[in-house]
């Protein structure tokens, strides 16, 4: 496993076919089913559940209410990885398996005009293999967790209608300020800085009640042009630190095209999600949280540079502390 990797939010998965995905993936048991072991209701926070439209009838997932500009947004990634991945070049070509656990933490912090990016931790723990003996593990034994290397926060300042990274004279600065400039609207709105562009509409939802997401709808759940088909379940009314939720059951698949990420990195996806939950603000056009359990192909790279590729199953836990700092 090399120290690029370790910082990547998803494995790069290879271009294969979805069926020969899912039966690799299909051996392995996951710990977490339709998004895992129940959790114990969050405590709402009063002054938001204030806010929230609900009657017996159902809620509304609302959308009316002024979006926060001032905004903090803490977001924790756990990636457990099992597959395989491939990178080639024009002097190499190399095949590695991939197994462990990734743990990413990031925080944004939003003036509307301003973003600054801070990854506060990267890091990837790899199980120790059992004993050849058959014995047990020692304790101190169980994984060897490796840690990328510390990197200066980033930030990004609006210019008419696009954004730029200041203190471009910085390298890595004027490399994200080049590779994002041309999708960071999407950035904003796949990190909870910004609103998604629809939503739930009018209706009124309560337990049981399913939606069938697809084709121009997609943008709700998903930044950029996906493609694809979700089912969605609401399962309950639920809180994510403190913020008021409906919590639905999420299965199907999606593809896009051109998927950024913060650290300046730009991919392909081909994902299915196998059972899930996602966790949707009842006051925001925002995702808080989610718990799923995916295959996945990616690519990355290309034109002349190094090409990453992979396959293998991942199950995906991200939760956002969302806070509004507006007075």
């Amino acid at each position: 496993m090399n120290l690029r990797l370790l910082a990547i939010p998803l494995l790069a998965l290879a271009p294969v076919s979805c069926e020969k995905v899912k039966s690799l993936a299909a051996k392995a048991t996951s710990a977490v089913k339709a998004g895992g072991k129940a959790r114990e209701s969050a405590q709402v926070d009063a002054k938001l559940q204030a806010l929230v439209d609900q009657t017996a009838e159902g809620a509304v997932f609302r959308m009316d209410l002024p979006f926060p500009v001032r905004l903090e947004v803490r977001t924790t990634n756990r990636h457990e990885i099992s597959g395989r991945t491939y990178q080639s070049s024009a002097i190499e070509k190399r095949t590695d398996g991939v197994k462990g656990t990734q743990l990413a933490i990031s925080k944004l912090e939003s003036d509307g005009n301003k973003v600054r990016y801070t990854l506060e931790k990267s890091s990837f723990i790899i199980p120790t293999p059992d004993p050849p003996d058959g014995g047990k593990k020692k304790k101190t034994e169980e994984s060897v967790e490796q840690v990328a290397p510390s990197v200066p926060p980033v930030t990004f300042h609006r210019s008419g209608k696009s954004w730029q990274a200041e203190n471009r004279s910085d390298f890595r600065a004027a490399v994200l300020s080049k590779q994002l400039a041309p999708v960071f609207d999407q950035l904003l709105v796949e990190n909870a800085l910004a609103p998604r562009p629809m939503w739930f509409g009018k209706r009124r939802f309560k337990a049981g009640d399913q939606l069938v997401v697809t084709g121009d709808t997609l943008p709700m759940l998903l930044a950029g042009t996906p493609k694809g088909t979700l089912t969605l379940k609401l399962e309950s009314f639920d809180a994510v630190e403190g913020h008021p939720c409906g919590v639905f059951s999420i299965t199907g698949d999606y593809s896009r095209k051109q998927v950024p990420d913060f650290e300046g990195r730009i991919i392909d996806e081909e994902v299915t999600i196998q059972a899930g939950k996602i966790w949707c603000s009842l006051l925001y056009p925002i995702i808080l949280r989610r718990e799923l359990e995916t295959i996945q192909t990616t690519r990355s790279g290309g034109q002349g540079g190094l090409v990453e590729r992979g396959q293998g199953s991942i199950k995906v836990t991200e939760t956002r502390v969302w806070k509004s700092l507006d007075p």
